[in-house]
């Protein structure tokens, strides 16, 4: 008899802990995605780690876990390569080349902006390849040397409308241009996404002079841009060694016209100042001036906040120039932004981080396409006759 007092017992005392437990587990369910969204990627396998950071999430969590896995360069601002989008232009004739752009794009949001409406089968693939692809009709009649420049600057602006503020920098070039993402993620950390920044070091530049030091090219180390107040350039200013350009670096938090045209220092291989006195962009025809699309840029999410679709496509269908490139320059010099130089490309072309390739190289290919064409007025290269 007490055997069998002692066996039920047990056995109340068993269903008890079982009740007990079931509560506890309960408890934990219900409270867990309350303060964590989902279970701490710290105690997942590392395949289910990637699945969790590849998911776009602001949250201070999310980039204290990705720093914990080494996955984010410290910084003032740091951020994961999933706080980054791309932006690019392109139309029907690029297809199979922004196709081959998702290698370097793998794991960002992607917005193409192209010249057709994406058939079924687009919008299936782009699915699958984390893009979205938008429409934007060329320019007829066109207004620069090529149809597809308005779409071309608006890409940005394009893409901000489908992605909202869910993202801090955008990376925004041609769509053969290829950005590193670990190299983006090293020259952002230090900038405040919030604050309006268009960054680049490769800008075209002329100041319609016939000298070697005026005449159009990029990356020209006269253009008007500003370093970054947090870039302590102390030691190439002492350097030796350093190239340093003929005027100034003015530091901009951010870069804005009027800051450009305060000091209005202009290079000493100039004979007359940067800007008139109305500080309007310098453009063609006398100057010409803006960034390389093919060597891209970085625009925060402060500037796209800046800068809405009802001031940029305004802007953009009013502009007359070369390209898409200084429509956008334009526009955005007349919301109230200009460039601004990370730092060290500033004093030494070698460290520059945008880089399209070199100007010798386009001028190959300017030769070789002008003996194709038969245009050719000049001696040398240009008149090496061609087996077509």
């Amino acid at each position: 008899m007490q055997r069998h007092r002692l066996n039920k017992s047990n056995k109340q005392r068993s269903a008890t802990l079982v009740v007990i437990a079931l509560i506890a587990i309960c408890l934990i369910l219900a409270v867990r995605p309350v303060v964590h969204g989902r279970t701490p990627a710290l105690l997942r396998p590392a395949k289910q780690k990637a699945k969790l950071l590849a998911r776009p999430d602001d949250s201070q969590l999310a980039r204290e876990r990705a720093m914990q896995l080494g996955l984010v360069p410290t910084g003032k601002y740091p951020i994961t390569k999933y706080d980054l989008v791309s932006a690019m232009p392109s139309d029907q004739t690029h297809l199979p080349v922004v196709k081959g752009s998702r290698s370097w794009r793998k794991g960002i949001r992607t917005v193409i902006a192209t010249n057709s409406q994406p058939t079924a089968a687009i919008q299936a693939e782009a699915a699958q390849n984390n893009e979205t692809w938008v429409y934007y009709p060329d320019d007829v009649p066109a207004r620069s040397f090529y149809k597809g420049d308005s779409r071309a600057a608006l890409a940005p602006f394009l893409a901000h409308k489908e992605l909202g503020d869910t993202y801090k920098w955008m990376l925004y070039g041609d769509d053969d241009t290829q950005f590193f993402l670990d190299g983006a993620l090293r020259l952002a950390k230090d900038f405040d996404p919030d604050l309006p920044w268009f960054i680049t070091d490769n800008v075209w530049w002329s100041t319609g002079e016939h000298t070697p030091h005026s005449w159009r090219h990029h990356p020209h180390p006269d253009a008007p841009r500003c370093i970054p107040c947090h870039y302590d350039d102390s030691a190439f200013v002492a350097s030796a060694k350093a190239t340093i350009p003929s005027y100034k670096a003015i530091k901009g938090c951010p870069c804005t016209p009027e800051l450009l045209c305060a000091h209005n220092n202009h290079s000493l291989h100039m004979s007359e100042d940067w800007f008139n006195k109305y500080c309007d962009m310098p453009r063609l025809p006398h100057h010409m001036y803006s960034m390389h699309g093919g060597a891209g840029a970085l625009m925060s999410i402060g500037l796209m906040r800046k800068v809405g679709w009802d001031v940029a496509e305004p802007c953009v269908l009013k502009t007359f120039s070369t390209g898409g490139d200084t429509f956008l320059q334009i526009c955005l010099w007349e919301a109230g932004h200009a460039i601004t130089s990370p730092g060290a490309g500033f004093y030494d072309w070698q460290m520059r981080s945008f880089d399209a390739g070199s100007e010798d190289r386009m001028g190959l290919v300017d030769f070789v396409m002008r003996a194709i064409e038969g245009t050719c007025h000049d001696r040398g290269l240009c008149n090496v006759s061609l087996n077509k």
